[in-house]
């Protein structure tokens, strides 16, 4: 069979130029969340939900996906599978089990809605690139964002625009304002009402008291008693709304989960998951803990990567920019265009954000690959206060909120805007034997 389209339908690399292919998957839940895991790491896709239901497919079909890769087994049949699909303009996939009656799968494949029915098994990689090249068939025909069969993400009743995001807030140094900045970020999220789910690891985990709760119960070490779907919702914490799931009482605690937070059933990939399921848009994971980095960097995929506005910050930052781009080189599926740089604690006495922008990408050896300026946050004495009260810097904070607001219309809206910060003339940043003119 031909697409049309003359790059090999299987490859594996996006076209340059392309945006990523909005994807719905729906199966049974361990198999969806294989075939999840599978196309969340394909930087061809944007993976916008999951589903493990026909009520659930229909639900987050209100997406709008360029595709959609569904089990007909989640179905009761032709019939059902009409009714959600009837009005869907995307391209359809549906995967049958080897022992489905020939006259089920003709009438699977006579459907308008379903591009393929395959039976049996099924080469996934293959697959990906026959969706990818369908979708992108369709988009030179003009079936594309702005024509009669757009295709639009998540659209939350406030209007905020927004495809599924798990974001790590991160910096390998300590003291930055992670945690401020990720519950900032959450609690932006649930102003333009967006279901977020705000995950603290660190050790005893701050968040709780920076939200006002007394105490970090429930919290991650309970879920991982039972990581589901209804575990997680049985650990939430509604604040502010804002979902938290606390993360550890202790070191003791964190250094026993430590060994299962990469792979399995209780990682942070699975929790990720599991939030998708359970329809948290975005997942924020607070990574306090250095030990969760690796883990929370591979479940993510969008990085908030905070500096402080000095030199030990700004080595800081082009280490986490080498350790992304090449320590954990296709072990994470986070984008260059989607790690954004936030600059916290500005004073006049400091680096300017935009000295630390170009100071990083010249450091460690020109890390050309260093992130551009999404925000900056000036010194304020009010975060200090809020976190002494027991209340969110957000609330207390212009320079914390202010600087939520343009992160939150860069991942949930639109594109970031331009940051007025020029550089003070005639500056040399010495980061040991670099020096910098600015």
């Amino acid at each position: 069979m031909t697409w049309g389209f003359t790059r090999p339908a299987a490859a594996a690399g996006p076209i340059p130029g392309e945006r990523p292919v909005t994807i719905l998957v729906t199966g049974e839940p361990a198999r969806a969340q294989a075939l999840y895991g599978l196309l969340a790491k394909d930087a061809r896709f944007q993976v916008l939900a999951m589903a493990t239901s026909a009520d659930d497919t229909r639900a987050k079909l209100a997406m709008r996906p360029e595709a959609a890769v569904i089990e007909g087994q989640v179905f009761s049949g032709p019939a059902e599978l009409t009714d959600i699909f009837g009005e869907y303009a995307g391209v359809c996939y549906v995967l049958l089990p080897a022992n489905v009656p020939e006259n089920q799968v003709a009438a699977v494949r006579g459907l308008k809605c379903v591009k393929e029915a395959l039976v049996g098994e099924v080469n996934l990689t293959a697959l990906a690139g026959q969706v990818y090249a369908a979708v992108l068939l369709r988009r030179q025909a003009g079936l594309n964002p702005g024509g009669r069969d757009a295709f639009l993400p998540f659209q939350a009743p406030g209007g905020a625009m927004i495809g599924w995001r798990a974001v790590a807030v991160w910096s390998p140094q300590g003291g930055v304002g992670k945690s401020t900045i990720a519950l900032a970020l959450a609690l932006e999220a649930a102003a333009r009402r967006l279901p977020a789910l705000l995950v603290g690891l660190g050790a005893p985990d701050p968040l709780p008291l920076m939200a006002g709760l007394n105490a970090p119960e429930p919290n991650l070490v309970a879920w991982t008693t039972n990581p589901t779907v209804d575990g997680l919702r049985a650990c939430v914490r509604n604040v502010h709304g804002v979902s938290l799931l606390a993360g550890f009482p202790d070191l003791m605690s964190l250094m026993n989960y430590n060994l299962e937070a990469l792979s399995g059933p209780k990682a942070l990939g699975s929790l990720a998951y599991t939030a998708a399921q359970a329809g948290f848009v975005p997942v924020i994971f607070d990574v306090s803990a250095q030990e969760l980095a690796a883990a929370a960097l591979s479940a993510a995929n969008t990085l908030v990567l905070v500096a402080r506005p000095d030199v030990p910050g700004v080595l800081a930052a082009a280490e986490g920019t080498r350790v992304i781009h090449d320590v954990m080189a296709g072990q994470h599926r986070i984008p260059p265009e989607a790690i954004h740089l936030v600059v916290n604690g500005v004073r006049q006495s400091t680096l300017s954000p935009s000295e630390v922008a170009t100071a990083g990408s010249e450091a460690r050896r020109a890390r050309r690959d260093f992130p551009s300026l999404a925000a900056a946050i000036a010194d304020d004495p009010q975060v200090e206060a809020a976190a002494n009260e027991g209340k969110p810097a957000y609330f207390r904070s212009d320079e914390v909120r202010r600087a939520a607001k343009t992160l939150g219309d860069l991942l949930f809206a639109g594109p970031p805007p331009i940051l007025p910060d020029a550089a003070r003339p005639g500056r040399v940043i010495h980061l040991g034997p670099i020096r910098i003119r600015m």
